[in-house]
């Protein structure tokens, strides 16, 4: 059984959503036939036919939904059964009767029957997210979460593209980024600006699954990120700690303990008896405790007469 992608996840959330008021019916029919919808004009004074195909049955019981609400018309459902090319059933709402009119209303047709030119979303001013929802659900694709972000809504033509980047611009801050070639497209590669959009489009459920994935990405990030610092914070530790234990090996060797002041013994059998300690641990260890910086003049000293035969001077 094949697993349901998540591109059809999030269309059957939206087509879950409200119907809204018939501004909203309009500018979600506009977005719908900018991506999924096909117009024929047959010619010989017959209407123009106005047909939206989909391969979701969510998107097309949306459609139809959309299509009765507003227009009191009710389409012919066409299903073109899956065969061994195609993976799954298509669904074709046809409008044979009064396309002409709905083609008009959606900006597709001017009122004298001619096909608009230009993008037709400039009519569905302050409706943004009902048309990017009907875009989204005609043409778009979004990558499963854990995957690279990847969202897509493919249209009908360049000039459609440039608009609908204007307003998903106005839904999450960012237009995306606008492809012509093949199909024209808007493709938004933000796992942050995705769960906006399906958060302001209504995929609720679908939000919270992308962004959990994408915090969970970033904690991990943020998390390798740390145990690497820290890492390398011990490695220098211990490399500190190796050389101060060389160094007082060294100064042992030239002028023995004797030859050592007591304090500068304390921390040299100190190192020694504890290669890994921290500063301040080593101060820790001593009677009196003393500071880091007491450990550190002491092991300066001790370095000094490492390199030299000079007896120690006295301890400050």
């Amino acid at each position: 059984m094949q697993a349901t992608s998540f591109t059809e996840v999030v269309r059957q959330e939206l087509s879950r959503q409200p119907l809204g008021t018939p501004e909203d019916l309009r500018a979600e029919l506009v977005g719908l036939a900018r991506t999924a919808g096909h117009l024929t004009l047959p010619g010989g004074g017959r209407d123009p036919e106005l047909s939206l195909v989909t391969g979701s049955g969510a998107v097309a019981r949306r459609a139809h939904g959309l299509l009765v609400t507003r227009y009191g018309l009710r389409p012919d459902l066409k299903v073109r059964a899956r065969s061994g090319v195609r993976h799954a059933a298509r669904y074709a709402l046809v409008l044979a009767e009064a396309g002409g009119e709905v083609a008009v209303d959606l900006g597709i047709l001017d009122r004298e029957g001619r096909l608009r030119r230009g993008p037709t979303l400039d009519r569905v001013t302050g409706q943004a997210t009902a048309v990017v929802r009907g875009a989204l659900l005609g043409g778009g694709s979004v990558s499963r979460p854990g995957r690279d972000a990847h969202l897509e809504i493919g249209v009908t033509e360049p000039d459609v593209a440039a608009a609908l980047a204007g307003l998903l611009s106005e839904i999450v801050g960012s237009p995306g980024t606008v492809s012509t070639s093949g199909r024209p497209r808007v493709v938004v590669k933000s796992g942050e600006r995705i769960a906006a959009l399906l958060a302001a489009l209504g995929a609720t459920r679908a939000y919270l699954e992308v962004e959990e994935r994408r915090l969970r990405r970033q904690l991990r990030g943020e998390a390798n990120r740390l145990a690497n610092a820290d890492r390398a914070n011990l490695r220098r530790t211990i490399e500190a700690s190796a050389a101060q234990v060389r160094t007082v090996e060294e100064a042992i060797e030239r002028h023995g303990w004797e030859g050592l002041e007591e304090p500068l013994r304390e921390v040299a059998l100190a190192r020694l008896a504890n290669p890994e300690a921290t500063l301040t641990e080593l101060g820790s260890l001593l009677d009196p405790a003393v500071g880091k910086s007491a450990i550190h003049r002491r092991l300066a000293r001790l370095e000094a007469l490492a390199r030299t035969d000079a007896p120690p001077a006295a301890d400050a």
